[in-house]
């Protein structure tokens, strides 16, 4: 069996060395070492890991706990905290994310090696079950909604949208609004930035300032479109129109 690949949270860097000196003694792989939540969540969408130790005291605006959760919404990984908090309210609060462990500071190889083979042996488990249950449709199915499911960064915080709900996108100065059908979520990212993260079978760049899902078109008559149910309508730019053409006919 390959050694387990895992990712350390962490935002003490002494406190990290230390854990990863002891995992690769242990045997085991390590991903990386990201000191917040959102480094969590972005280095989990550039490869999942095999299992995640996630500090609930992080420095910034996410805890380990909010970004647990906001990883198990998208992907199935054993996660493990590590905390130097015990009291009840803490673990309180731990159990709402389902964790696999919970080790408390500081702690021994010989309890860091436990929690995590314990961990693999549950959530292998937990597959299993899901595999010989007729819940794991159910499961396959919720795989492959995900998929079509995003997370962006806006002005209120970190917030899950389904791509297929996604009318356009407009760019205002810095930042770009996410058209649906009744609200526009803010983020503060270039479209060409944000347009990379859109599937470009569906999503077509229609103009400099505008991305407009394909699938939500209501009528073309060049050079303007108008989008259905909202009835928006936006200017098609000459340098776009040969290739939105090609996607709707």
């Amino acid at each position: 069996m390959s050694a387990l690949n895992i990712l350390i949270v962490e935002d003490e860097f002494l406190v990290a060395a230390d854990i990863e000196e002891s995992l690769l003694s242990l045997g085991y792989q390590v991903q990386n070492c990201v000191a917040s939540g959102l480094g969590a969540i972005a280095e989990v969408e550039k490869n999942l890991p095999d299992i995640i130790l996630m500090d609930i005291v992080l420095k910034g605006d996410m805890n380990g706990i909010e970004a647990a959760t906001i990883i198990n919404q998208k992907h199935n990984v054993p996660i493990i905290y590590l905390t130097a908090n015990a009291d009840i309210g803490t673990v309180e609060k731990a159990k709402v994310s389902l964790p696999y462990g919970y080790i408390i500071k500081p702690f021994t190889e010989k309890e860091l090696q436990t929690n995590i083979e314990i961990a693999r042996f549950k959530f292998e488990n937990d597959i299993k079950s899901k595999i010989e249950s007729d819940q794991f449709n159910k499961f396959f199915e919720m795989g492959k909604r995900d998929k079509q499911q995003l997370i962006v960064d806006s002005e209120s915080g970190l917030e899950k949208i389904s791509l297929p709900d996604v009318y356009y996108i407009e760019q205002d100065g810095d930042t770009c609004h996410i058209h649906l059908l009744n609200e526009s979520i803010v983020v503060k990212r270039a479209l060409d930035d944000l347009a990379l993260r859109f599937p470009n079978n569906e999503f077509v760049r229609v103009s400099k300032d505008h991305l407009v899902n394909t699938q939500k078109i209501f009528m073309a008559k060049f050079p303007e479109i108008i989008i259905a149910d909202k009835m928006s309508v936006i200017t098609v730019e000459d340098a776009y129109k040969e290739l939105l053409e090609s996607k709707i006919q």
